[in-house]
């Protein structure tokens, strides 16, 4: 008799800290082994004043990541380093039912580490304004091979926006094109309701950067209406385009999960063109 394997689990561990706890946990990280990175999603530039760092280091002793303050255990130390210093990221964004996110994924050696935050948003025109943080990060560590997996989690609760990977077809045709005068009124439905009222919204960017190699960007847009996703890309000539164009569900995690394997055939090329 054959023993069934059990299924990997998509996120290896997951922890909910203060956005204070993950700033200190990112400047202790980066004090002690000498990085000098941008600060990651929900880190705050500013130094907390002495009595919030005690707080934030008497949470980080409850959450077993460390023993003390001006203390990191070790493997926490190594996975927010990854996070800091992986030659691709992800950054996802998203509204939704008055919802923003912001995901930030770093990826190295078969790992990742993403870290999470909410927004408080409000429609201003045709566009969305965050009006408030939460204090609060989700921070996860997953196998890189669950990538999708570990976005989808953190975007909208959409079917159209988590489904599995399916391409689309290559002869998709856009179901509007808006250019610089272009009057909404004017647009077939249901594009025209997407433009004035959207139910949510995506964007996508994994940027792959590593010493003596120019930085890559891709990036990706979509938004949903009643059930639909679009693809939202832009033609720069010198009259501007912005296509919608209506793909299948799945198209999200499509695209990224190409993004992701392109942008380590970069690396790899790029560390073979250094080994010659």
């Amino acid at each position: 008799m054959t023993a069934t394997v059990p299924e990997r689990p998509i996120i290896l561990r997951r922890v909910q800290m203060s956005a204070a706890a993950w700033a200190l946990l990112c400047e202790s990280t980066s004090a002690t082994l000498g990085l000098h990175n941008e600060q990651p999603a929900g880190a705050q530039a500013a130094p907390l004043e002495e009595e919030a760092a005690a707080a934030a280091w008497a949470e980080l002793n409850s959450l077993d990541i460390s023993p003390g303050p001006g203390e990191v255990k070790r493997q926490w130390m190594g996975a927010v380093a990854l996070l800091l210093t992986a030659p691709i990221t992800v950054t996802a964004r998203a509204t939704y039912n008055g919802v923003s996110t912001t995901s930030v994924l770093g990826l190295r050696a078969g790992r990742g580490l993403a870290a999470h935050q909410r927004h408080l948003s409000e429609r201003a025109g045709q566009g969305t304004v965050i009006t408030g943080s939460e204090d609060s990060m989700e921070i996860t560590l997953f196998d890189e091979e669950n990538v999708w997996g570990a976005a989808a989690r953190l975007l909208p609760p959409l079917d159209v926006v988590r489904a599995a990977a399916k391409a689309a077809p290559l002869d998709a045709k856009p179901a509007a094109v808006l250019g610089a005068g272009t009057d909404p009124a004017t647009l077939p439905e249901p594009v025209a309701s997407l433009v004035n009222d959207e139910d949510a919204n995506i964007t996508l960017s994994v940027v792959t950067a590593m010493q003596g190699m120019p930085t890559r960007i891709w990036a990706g847009m979509w938004s949903v209406k009643d059930d639909r996703l679009y693809s939202v890309t832009t033609r720069v000539s010198e009259t501007p385009e912005l296509r919608l164009t209506e793909v299948p569900a799945g198209h999200i995690a499509n695209e990224l999960v190409f993004a992701v394997v392109g942008a380590h055939d970069a690396l790899a090329a790029a560390q073979k063109e250094e080994a010659k």
